[in-house]
């Protein structure tokens, strides 16, 4: 008989603080030599173990919605053409190029 165990504690994996825009970790060169600081905490504290979930956590490798928006391209219609993404089978015969204009 085999034991099937559902959102069970892990052991082990990295911490989430390895990716947290608010952690500060310092590491030495043995893996005993590691530091964290939690900075979503005031006043800042130190965590001395491996973090599996954590309610302040904010991923540094995922951009925010300002930094999404600064780099958005804007598509503007000029004229009486459409602007955005149409299907094949709706595309006009007499339009076969695209004319993007970068500010």
């Amino acid at each position: 008989m085999g034991i099937n165990m559902k959102n069970g504690t892990p052991m082990h994996g990295p911490s989430l603080c390895e990716t947290c825009t608010r952690a500060h970790v310092v590491r030495g060169y043995r893996t005993s030599e590691e530091f964290v600081i939690c900075q979503a905490t005031y006043p800042e504290r130190r965590v001395p173990f491996r973090v599996y979930q954590c309610t302040d956590y904010l991923d540094r490798t995922r951009q925010n919605l300002k930094q999404m928006q600064d780099i958005a391209w804007l598509l503007a219609p000029r004229g009486s053409k459409r602007a955005g993404f149409v299907p094949p089978s709706e595309m006009p015969n007499d339009e076969d190029e695209l004319e993007l204009t970068l500010d």
